[in-house]
């Protein structure tokens, strides 16, 4: 089973929801935050900038509407997602976490993520 971290915005490529690191940076340049959240997600942030590869396919046009899932094997990354939650939610960005066994089309593949085509029209519910 797949697992995507996602917020209520719409990501204008993929027409899906938005990924929780781009909501994470919005949030850390907000300012809203106490120095300790501002600290403890400027570290979550440059966690997943030095372990998790953005892939370079996702900026040609025809992957646009591709979305990224983690594997089960990604378990530290899970992990600091929930904590990312944790952070975001008090802060009005609604978490929703998605799980599926069909992302779509893989288009890219590494340890801990698979980068998926969705199939045309699936919509994924939070669980």
């Amino acid at each position: 089973m797949y697992i995507r971290f996602t917020i209520l915005d719409t990501d204008p490529d993929s027409g899906h929801a938005s990924g929780v690191l781009i909501a994470a940076s919005n949030l850390r340049d907000e300012g809203a935050l106490s120095p300790t959240e501002h600290e403890s997600l400027k570290a979550a942030i440059a966690w997943f900038n030095e372990h998790l590869p953005v892939p370079a396919l996702l900026q040609q046009p025809g992957n646009r509407r591709a979305i990224s899932w983690f594997k089960p094997a990604a378990a530290e990354a899970i992990r600091r997602m929930w904590q990312l939650k944790s952070l975001l939610d008090p802060h009005g960005y609604h978490v929703e976490v998605l799980r599926t066994a069909l992302p779509g089309m893989v288009i890219y593949e590494d340890e801990w993520q698979v980068v998926a085509q969705p199939a045309n029209g699936r919509r994924f519910q939070a669980t």
